[in-house]
């Protein structure tokens, strides 16, 4: 179980930001600094990747949020990738995420619809 920060991965077409097991009070804000980093580093692209996630409160929306409007200032565009079912779903879904953000079932569909929105 990982109840750190998330796991980063660069690539020259995007950055993929992976969430630990659990996005609390005690690492929503690593995790959004690990994000506000990333896009300050130039990537082209950004996916924030919930899938091993089994817990998210109101702290992992926070850091979802705040890095889709920071990607927004900067031009980047911003994929979240959700579990199909659990209460990370459920929690994204009550919290209305898919009317802020692009949502994927999986990273490669993520980097797919990034690499069409480029050409």
């Amino acid at each position: 179980m990982d109840l750190g920060v998330a796991r980063v991965e660069i690539t020259q077409t995007c950055g993929t930001l992976t969430f630990p097991d659990e996005v609390d009070l005690s690492n929503g804000e690593a995790i959004l600094e690990q994000a506000e980093r990333l896009l300050a580093s130039g990537t082209p692209a950004l996916i924030l990747d919930l899938t091993p996630c089994t817990f998210c409160d109101s702290n992992g929306l926070n850091v979802i949020t705040r890095s889709q409007m920071r990607a927004t200032e900067l031009g980047i565009p911003m994929w979240v990738v959700l579990p199909p079912r659990g209460i990370v779903r459920r929690v994204s879904d009550v919290a209305g995420l898919q009317r802020r953000v692009a949502i994927a079932p999986d990273v490669a569909t993520a980097r797919e619809a990034l690499a069409a929105a480029r050409h």
